[in-house]
């Protein structure tokens, strides 16, 4: 069964319901910092072309989507409903204007549903790749990374280990679910905990390991003793 994540907000919309109901997901509801849905280190945004055409105009678009690509190193922002829709006002080219940005400059995947219920399935399709990934993340490596220099991926995992203490085959593990350090950095520990190896101990000490701000000696007394 498919655990997906579901703000509360969304309640209204009936989505949740259908993942659980009809689509037999195990759909967890609660209050989402970022993100509408969420799935291991995949979020989702929904939202009607209405009310995406609004949240462009004030700006509110851009602003989550910093938020939430700082924190999920995969994002898919689901656009429900006519497009383009009457809120644009003869906008039109403005609001496609704004989607190309979201997708190139934010690397956000922008998916076009008509109904709740065509949303509520392809947020099930969404997780249960998003788990494929997770359960076997060697087989479903992002062919960008192929065409990174070896010393870099090397120099990534090096890092990796040293500064978490944990072997390769963990360190490549998160790389391979986070894509770079500074994903992996900002993930939430929830999201550390669903890969192979980490679990709920290491996750926590990662975070703490992160959120240390114990000071330091000051390199002139280290030296003089």
């Amino acid at each position: 069964m498919l655990d997906i994540e579901a703000d509360s907000r969304e309640q209204s919309s009936g989505i949740p319901r259908l993942l659980a109901d009809k689509l037999g997901c195990s759909v967890r509801v609660r209050p989402l910092p970022v993100g509408d849905y969420t799935a291991g280190q995949l979020a989702i945004e929904r939202k009607t072309a209405s009310d995406l055409a609004r949240s462009i105009a004030d700006g509110r678009a851009f602003d989550q989507a910093r938020r939430v690509t700082s924190a999920f190193s995969r994002v898919v922002l689901i656009v429900e409903g006519l497009f383009p829709p009457p809120a644009c006002d003869g906008h039109e080219d403005a609001y496609i204007a704004a989607l190309a940005q979201l997708a190139l400059s934010f690397g956000i995947h922008v998916l076009p549903t008509r109904f709740p219920l065509d949303s509520a399935l392809l947020i099930s399709r969404l997780a249960q790749a998003e788990f494929d990934l997770i359960a076997s993340p060697a087989s479903h490596l992002d062919p960008r990374r192929h065409r990174k220099p070896r010393q870099a991926t090397d120099r990534r995992l090096f890092l990796c280990q040293g500064f978490f203490g944990i072997g390769p085959e963990r360190a490549r593990n998160l790389l391979h679910s986070f894509g770079s350090l500074r994903s992996l950095f900002c993930a939430p520990e929830d999201a550390w905990r669903e890969v192979p190896g980490v679990g709920p101990r290491l996750a926590r000490q990662m975070r703490e390991l992160l959120d240390d701000e114990a000071p330091l000696e000051p390199a002139a007394e280290r030296s003089a003793g």
